[in-house]
This record gives C-alpha cells, structure tokens and sequence, in this order.
C-alpha cells in the first residue's frame, strides 16, 4: 500500500528546485514571460504540473505559499441564504480575515459527497483554510483536516471525540431557555418546531427543548415536536400540522427567527391570537424579530460575534496553534409574541 502523501503549499524555491532552475526563472514564467528559454520554460511547466497546482494561481500563492483565501462553506443548497442568519455570521467572519489581509470565499453547495466540485475544489490548494458555518455529515471536514488543510467548524462536532477546532453558541442553553420561559408564563402543552436536526445546533435547540420539559416536571410528548428546516415554509406546514394533531397547545418553541414567523402565519390562519391563544419563543434576535408585528420573544445570539469566533479560531489554527473550543452566551430577549 502507498503512503497517504499530505498535499503541502508549494513555493518558487520548490518548484526552482523541481525543475533545476533559478527562482527568477519561475517567476518569469509564472508571469508569462515568453523570452524564458524553451527548455527551461517546459521545466518549470512539468513542475507545476507535477506539484498538482494550476498555472492560474496568484504569483503571491507560489511565492509566499499562501492563497489570500478563506473559504466559507455551507452545507445546504442556495435557499439556505434566504435567511438573513447566514449573511450576518459572514459579515462578522470577514471582518476579522480582512483585518488579517485575507478574503472571504463564499461556497454553497450540498456536501453529500467526498467526491464533489466542492471537495475537489478544497483539496486543489486553492485556499489558505476553510470554515464550515454549517455541517451535516463531517466526512469531508475530517478528510481534509487529515490532508492538511486548516479547518474549522462553526458548531458543535457531533463526535465528542472529534479534534476539529470549533466555536459555537451554546444553543442547549438557549432552548432550555426559551422553553422555561413558556412554562413560567403558564403554559402546559408546549410544542416546538426544529431546525435541521442533522446540523448540531439543530440537535441541540430540541435537546434544550426537552431538558426544560422534564425539568418543569414533564414527560416528552413526542407528537409536539415538529420537524423542520430552518424555513418560514417549513414551519408554517409544521405548525398546521401540530395544530391539527393536537388543537390545544398553548406555546411553542421555534429554533430560528424564520420559522418562528411561520409558525405565527400559521396560528393566524386557523384564527388563534398570538400570545393570547398560543405563545411563541423564537431563536437569533434578528432584525425580523424586532420588526415583526408582533414583535417575536426570542434568544439572542451574538451572530457576528459568532463569526468573529470562528474567523479568530482559523487565524490561530493558520498560525499553528490549537485553539480551545469557543463557546458564546445567549440571552432571552421579551417580546410581544410571549
């Protein structure tokens, strides 16, 4: 069996080495010098070639090694970026890289497969690092951790035993909090509606959920949870759903703003009031929880602060370190919606 060779950035003094010529030499042709001698210029070539990198890359990447580029990855097709959450987590993500002269490289696209445009686009070494905002399945995070490739995730890893760096809002807390708060203000048939139970804060919102159910003394009603996706669609499909199923819920705990939303359009639709009827409690504090009529109780998050996290957690892995897990507060925020 052969080794398994860890890709490293190549430099000019590399490829100089490589193709038995100056340093200068690889400049020249990198820049597109056509008066290098033909020989040496096929040298430089069959070295590049070799090395696995495209004769595109930046002159600043071969001779530095460094690409200038972190890419950001989501996991999830491009309706993910119908909800503003993504947008304000990048926000606080470039500011740091751009502090630290590095760009932001958006990539959105299903990671379903080890073998996909994504992948093969990580692994050609065309990016300094690379932050996961949000991760399904993590193959393709630990394959590239393992080839060398700095990586962080945004999220609890699902494997305790996973070495990832990671930086994340302490979502279990959060749910806790939001579905306590519906039980001290008297309601008894609380439900919730989920994000993405395969991405971990999905997981650990509903986690939260029932930690506060059988804190207030509850067994789990498993047919008061709804399953959902962090849209408005979903969560208005879920909540007739529950409404249907059980017409005597007095609360309900949605895992994002958006759906939280949803689940109010569907309570006025079969002509309930919210909060006299039936209590929502959202998650994020987003600027559509604020403008909302009525305006959504909710969990706040510090979303930028949430990228900021990861974005500092990258530049520490870039440098070398191994930075300890980050972990962000949340807060309930009182609203009209409960």
């Amino acid at each position: 069996m052969m080794n398994e060779i860890t890709p490293t950035r190549t430099t000019y003094d590399e490829l100089a080495k490589q193709a038995g010529v100056s340093k200068a030499t690889v400049s020249r042709v990198m820049n597109g010098d056509t008066k290098v001698h033909p020989e040496r210029m096929a040298a430089v070539l069959a070295a590049v070639e070799a090395s696995g990198y495209k004769l595109n890359r930046a002159a600043r990447a071969l001779s530095t090694g460094r690409t200038g580029l972190i890419a950001v990855v989501i996991d999830d097709d491009v309706s993910a970026l119908a909800d503003p959450f993504w947008g304000i987590v990048t926000s606080g993500i470039s500011q740091v890289l751009m502090q630290n002269e590095l760009q932001t490289l958006l990539l959105v696209a299903p990671l379903d497969s080890l073998d996909g445009p994504v992948a093969h686009y990580l692994e050609r070494g065309e990016v300094d690092g690379a932050i996961f905002v949000q991760v399904h399945k993590d193959n393709l995070v630990r394959k590239l951790h393992k080839q060398g490739l700095p990586v962080v995730v945004m999220g609890t890893p699902m494997s305790k035993a996973s070495s990832i760096p990671f930086a994340d809002t302490d979502n279990i807390a959060g749910g806790s909090q939001a579905t306590n708060h519906l039980f001290s203000r008297g309601c008894r048939r609380v439900a919730t509606i989920t994000g993405d139970v395969e991405a971990s804060a999905g997981q650990n919102r509903l986690q939260g959920y029932k930690n506060a159910v059988t804190e207030n003394g509850l067994e789990v009603d498993k047919g008061l949870i709804g399953f959902a996706d962090w849209t408005f669609e979903s969560a208005k499909t879920v909540m007739l759903r529950l409404l249907a199923r059980h017409p005597d819920i007095d609360g309900v705990f949605a895992a994002n703003d958006l759906m939280a939303i949803g689940a109010i359009a569907a309570i006025e639709e079969r002509g309930k009031r919210v909060p006299d009827d039936i209590a929502v409690v959202g998650f994020d504090d987003s600027l559509m929880a604020q403008t909302h009529r009525p305006s959504i109780t909710t969990v706040r998050q510090d979303i930028v602060g949430l990228g900021v996290a990861v974005a500092e957690t990258m530049l520490a892995v870039i440098r070398g370190e191994k930075p300890d897990p980050k972990m962000l507060p949340t807060e309930l925020v009182i609203r009209e919606s409960a």
